[in-house]
């Protein structure tokens, strides 16, 4: 179907989504990530409901969104595709973490930005839930650095277009 092959060459970002319940605090890699208002500021991201973060967000009400950097594939390799429920992914990398400004949810120092969120709504869509959250705090760790996206579910580099 050509609308799959159109879709895959829609590019994403590559993020981790933290979130924290009773003491367990997971990240997976996500690229289903997007503003959708100015007023009040809120994202969107998309989980399948059998994830362990998902469980997470859904019992804490709050999320991280930590935007990954060019240099950051391994890691968003290595939190896509082991599970919470088997694997502690921070102390496994090594991740650096403090505490949230302004949820529970502990931030992560070696990203480009973390975007901390509590949950206004979540609603079903096919395969997957997408949560809704409302910006409650945030911080720009690394700004000296290019976000890592993905393409064609490949990772890759943004490249700024030059100015004239």
């Amino acid at each position: 179907m050509q609308g799959k092959r159109a879709i895959r060459l829609l590019p994403w970002p590559v993020t981790l989504i933290g979130a924290c319940h009773e003491g367990k605090h997971n990240v997976m890699t996500a690229s289903w990530v997007c503003q959708v208002s100015f007023r009040p500021l809120l994202v969107m991201l998309s989980i399948a409901p059998e994830r362990y973060t998902y469980g997470l967000i859904e019992k804490s009400g709050e999320f991280v969104v930590s935007i990954l950097t060019e240099d950051q594939a391994e890691v968003a390799d290595f939190c896509g595709s082991r599970s919470g429920r088997n694997v502690d992914k921070i102390s496994a990398l090594g991740l650096k973490t403090r505490p949230g400004q302004a949820v529970k949810v502990p931030v992560l120092e070696d990203c480009l930005a973390n975007i901390e969120c509590r949950v206004m709504a979540a609603h079903p869509a096919g395969d997957h839930v997408l949560f809704v959250g409302e910006v409650v705090g945030g911080s720009v760790v690394r700004p000296d650095v290019s976000p890592l996206l993905m393409l064609d579910w490949k990772p890759g580099k943004f490249n700024p277009i030059a100015e004239k």
